[in-house]
């Protein structure tokens, strides 16, 4: 459906590290912000990273493509301070599955367009 700022979700993801054991995480997210064809961010509200803040970017390129980048600031509580020297790497490794999601879930919305 559609998504504007205060609507939660929540997503299972599987991170690399955690592939071979079958691991999954489940976080619970809300959009703090939403400007379509813009910029819209989400906070962790849940699970493994809660507090952590993301925020993607969308500018227009030549023809009619879009850049979509992403800005993360982790936040690391209890065991998960265990994790802060691999975060970056993994997020980095990790990230490309999350921005087709987000392609895809950004390209469904009504008035993509500008509409």
């Amino acid at each position: 459906g559609p998504i504007d700022s205060g609507t939660t979700f929540q997503i299972i993801s599987r991170p690399s590290i955690g592939r071979p054991f079958g691991w999954e995480m489940k976080t619970n997210l809300k959009i703090t912000e939403f400007e379509p064809n813009r910029k819209f961010a989400t906070e962790a509200t849940s699970g493994f990273l809660e507090g952590t803040k993301i925020t993607y970017l969308m500018e227009p390129v030549e023809g009619d493509k879009t850049r979509l980048s992403r800005v993360t600031e982790f936040r690391f509580h209890g065991l998960a301070r265990l994790m802060r020297p691999f975060q970056a790497p993994l997020a980095r490794r990790d990230g490309g599955v999350e921005i087709s999601g987000v392609k895809r879930i950004l390209e469904s919305q009504p008035g993509r367009d500008g509409s």
